[in-house]
């Protein structure tokens, strides 16, 4: 046989590898870790400025305390009394009505308290406030009694030609004295004032011209 017709055996099959991307997988990326909001700290930052005016305004509106107001409301007059012979002279009873205005948020409580009337700058009658207690935002109406004598001035040149004309005019001044505790927190001691202007008419037997300040 020729040896052109041999057989010959064929070269054996070489296996290429092929990659990914070849056949169409795509491997997944490596995820990033999610960054932090730059804003975080500015919302802390409004957070706090907010709890700080709250209790600013707090501070200011609930735990301040102001001493309370006082008013002469009314003042009624009995036993009166007044000539100008052998000397000028006059009594009176005055019942005054009083009103305490606590306009705090914890109650008032005061120790002592006086009222005055005065003649030309001159005590012609006081009398002394007994202890109370006034709620917070509260008021609380009370009754002095104060006996007025002129025989206590040291000092009448005018009282003459006032009881002759039929007026006297007279000054009432009051102080309270007293501790407000708000909340358990504050307490705090503070006095109220009161000062009062009126005429005693001597015909009438009334107070007129009543004024506050």
């Amino acid at each position: 046989m020729p040896e052109d017709n041999q057989f010959q055996p064929l070269a054996p099959a070489r296996l290429h590898g092929k990659s990914d991307e070849e056949f169409g997988v795509f491997k997944p990326r490596a995820s990033k870790p999610p960054r932090r909001s730059s804003k975080c700290p500015v919302y802390v930052l409004a957070g706090l400025v907010i709890l700080a005016a709250i209790a600013l305004v707090f501070a200011l509106a609930v735990l301040r305390v102001e001493a309370p107001d006082v008013e002469l409301k009314s003042v009624a007059v009995k036993n009166l009394t007044h000539g100008t012979s052998p000397s000028p002279s006059f009594n009176v009873t005055l019942t005054a009505e009083v009103s305490v205005q606590n306009k705090n948020f914890g109650a008032f409580n005061f120790e002592n308290g006086t009222a005055t009337v005065l003649y030309e700058g001159m005590v012609v009658g006081d009398e002394e406030f007994s202890k109370a207690h006034v709620e917070s935002r509260k008021t609380k109406r009370m009754n002095v009694t104060l006996d007025v004598r002129s025989d206590r001035l040291w000092n009448d040149k005018n009282l003459s030609s006032d009881i002759s004309s039929g007026s006297v005019n007279l000054t009432t001044y009051a102080q309270m004295t007293g501790k407000v505790r708000v909340m358990k927190v504050v307490r705090r001691r503070t006095t109220a004032r009161m000062n009062c202007s009126m005429t005693l008419n001597l015909t009438s037997s009334s107070i007129q011209d009543l004024v506050c300040r």
